[in-house]
């Protein structure tokens, strides 16, 4: 599987969610199980399956449909809002505040649930921050994320 990562710079690819219907039925209930006792979200296990941020409206988890980073990326053609040339964006602000919390969960998650079901959120600033500074040829941008 090659890596996906969002506009705001999640990484899909690593998402229990991301092509959730081709990992099984079995994954889709553990999945939502694991989604509902960590983050409250209740949702069908089959429902729960995305093609990745960029994807196409119906492939997407429901969840993400509206977020307006997501969309600029798509209008503008970008693969990710590091290509942007827009600081201080606020529609990419509201993306990554939504994650900003899940590291948090390290304290509370077993080192398994973490890893499967907040590590993939994690890093999204750090990450998009490193990407924009390779585009701008800062040559500390692979310290970062």
């Amino acid at each position: 599987m090659c890596e996906m990562m969002s506009a705001c710079g999640v990484m899909c690819s690593e998402c229990p969610a991301y092509q959730g219907s081709a990992k099984g039925a079995a994954h889709q209930r553990r999945t939502v199980e694991a989604w509902q006792r960590i983050y409250n979200l209740s949702e069908p296990p089959e429902r729960l399956s995305c093609g990745g941020c960029l994807g196409p409206d119906s492939e997407l988890f429901h969840t993400q449909v509206g977020c307006r980073a997501r969309k600029c990326c798509l209008a503008k053609g970008l693969s990710s809002c590091a290509e942007c040339s827009l600081e201080g964006c606020q529609d990419l602000e509201k993306a990554q505040s939504v994650w900003d919390e899940v590291p948090d969960l390290r304290s509370v998650l077993s080192a398994a649930d973490f890893e499967t079901y907040a590590r993939p959120y994690c890093g999204h600033r750090a990450r998009l921050a490193a990407l924009r500074a390779l585009r701008r040829g800062d040559p500390k941008a692979g310290r970062a994320g």
